[in-house]
């Protein structure tokens, strides 16, 4: 289900080869925008000058193959370092920022994810690691001295038919209908869960030197989903069936503090097709919210963190039309993932009315409020420079075609789909991953890792960012933590 895309830059060979100039320095004055204090100076100072030698490290798990990991060549205004990421609002520019192509990897995408895990898979499996497959972890094993000792695990019997049953039901939740209907997805998961508990046996593991708990975000656990992060709560979950919370749980189950968990990327994507990112975004009251050619995570941002949930985004006519037509399937398309949600918003789910007048009514809004996003974009539409929010002109319009369309992108709106991941997890000691408990104290022998971890990406999610963060590993600086606890049964043993 990963795009693959490890987030890379200040200097990597990938970078030398198409002769792009960049350096850590450069790389962390962006990254600071969008971290901000979810980890301390050093840690990103020290992420930033590793990360091309990160970079070199895959490459050479990857047995001599370094194709898998070239780097894309799409506009810049698209890739890595660049001011497309930073926009949150009018004037927000990086200007200590220099535009650098900094992602990778490349031209196949699926064949590069997959390259990605199973190199590492094997190289892992090479060193030593036994992994046992269709097991899940219940409980920590813990001493009287409140040292992680072991685990409590439920297996089912690899070889076995509900294993087969379970791998089956786990490939089709993997596809992007899943994502498309969010209830196809939640009946596959009842299935393989009820498979699993019909059919595991209890086993234990005793831990030496520790447990590293990686077992991903919550993003898939609607009840923490609602407890933590309420309004994200109608939005899509985009993560596998694993990751549903459990290993920050049990994580919490010893004591280990979390934070950040009400930080979730939401990714308002809109772009292809480009005529709906021509038109201008507006909250719920008529107001224009954001540049619309930015980040589809910081326009998801703005729209659950400033607009409460609900935006719209207005266009005419002639934009409708082109939309539709940019929508269907073609060469060169991602039409299940891109053309389908747009077509499903276009027919399904917006509004029409012969005035912007008329349309602030069917949809709630102010009327003068929009009417007067209108006009202003209108006017500043044709000059970057004359627009507040300092759009791209390549992604302008003039709105003046009626009747006018008012598209719904709010957060929950189920008939166009808003993915969301989880960003925070276990408070962990930035040096070590070790898992941290009230008053900053180390539990000792448990790690967190991944995103089961906070790391580089708690704050604001980048494309690439999480995967870099996961082989990187880095946690929070000193500041005040939830305390909560979310157990669900998970006690000490």
């Amino acid at each position: 289900m990963s795009g693959g895309v490890v987030y890379a830059g200040g200097g990597t060979s990938m970078q030398h080869e198409a002769k792009v100039k960049d350096d850590p320095a450069n790389m962390r004055r962006y990254l600071k925008l969008e971290v901000e204090d979810a980890v301390s100076d050093a840690t990103l100072d020290r992420f930033c000058e590793n990360s091309s030698g990160l970079i070199d490290w895959l490459e050479n798990q990857a047995s001599g193959s370094p194709a898998a990991w070239r780097l894309k060549k799409p506009p810049i205004r698209r890739m890595g370092i660049i001011c497309i990421f930073r926009k949150r609002g009018p004037g927000a520019l990086c200007e200590t920022c220099m535009p650098c192509p900094a992602r990778a990897p490349g031209r196949r995408q699926g064949a590069d994810r997959k390259n990605l895990f199973d190199t590492l898979r094997k190289t892992a499996i090479q060193k030593g690691l036994r992994i046992y497959t269709h097991s899940e972890v219940k409980r920590l094993v813990v001493s009287e001295q409140g040292a992680v000792e072991g685990v409590i695990f439920e297996r089912v019997d690899p070889a076995s038919r509900a294993a087969r049953k379970i791998d089956a039901l786990q490939r089709s939740f993997a596809r992007s209908t899943t994502l498309l209907f969010p209830t196809i997805g939640e009946k596959l998961k009842k299935r393989a869960s009820a498979a699993a508990n019909r059919n595991s046996v209890t086993g234990a593991i005793s831990a030496k030197k520790g447990v590293i708990l990686a077992a991903g975000g919550f993003i898939q656990n609607r009840e923490m989903v609602r407890h933590y992060a309420p309004k994200y709560s109608g939005a899509t979950p985009l993560g596998s069936m694993g990751c549903d919370g459990s290993g920050i749980r049990l994580g919490q189950s010893v004591g280990a503090l979390v934070d950040r968990m009400e930080r979730i990327s939401a990714w308002r994507q809109f772009l292809p097709p480009k005529a709906l990112a021509q038109g201008i975004v507006v909250d719920g009251q008529g107001r224009r919210l954001i540049a619309e050619d930015s980040y589809g995570g910081t326009t998801g941002y703005m729209i659950a963190e400033k607009a409460a949930g609900r935006a719209f985004i207005i266009i005419d006519r002639a934009l409708y039309k082109q939309a539709i037509r940019q929508a269907m399937p073609g060469k060169g398309k991602l039409f299940r993932i891109q053309g389908a949600p747009a077509l499903m918003a276009l027919l399904l789910s917006s509004f029409r009315g012969k005035t912007l007048a008329e349309l602030a009514q069917k949809c709630g809004m102010d009327q003068v409020l929009l009417e007067n996003s209108v006009k202003q974009y209108n006017i500043g539409s044709p000059d970057a420079d004359g627009d507040p929010f300092q759009k791209d002109p390549a992604y302008t319009a003039t709105l003046d075609h009626p009747p006018y369309h008012a598209i719904d992108i709010s957060i929950g709106n189920r008939r166009y789909l808003c993915p969301t991941i989880s960003l925070g997890g276990i408070v962990v000691d930035e040096d070590t991953g070790r898992a941290l408990a009230a008053g900053g104290l180390p539990i000792p022998k448990l790690y967190a890792a991944g995103r089961n971890a906070i790391g580089i990406s708690s704050n604001h999610y980048i494309s690439g960012l999480s995967l870099a963060d996961c082989i990187f590993q880095a946690g929070p600086p000193a500041r005040q933590h939830q305390s909560d606890a979310w157990r669900h049964g998970h006690g000490r043993s």
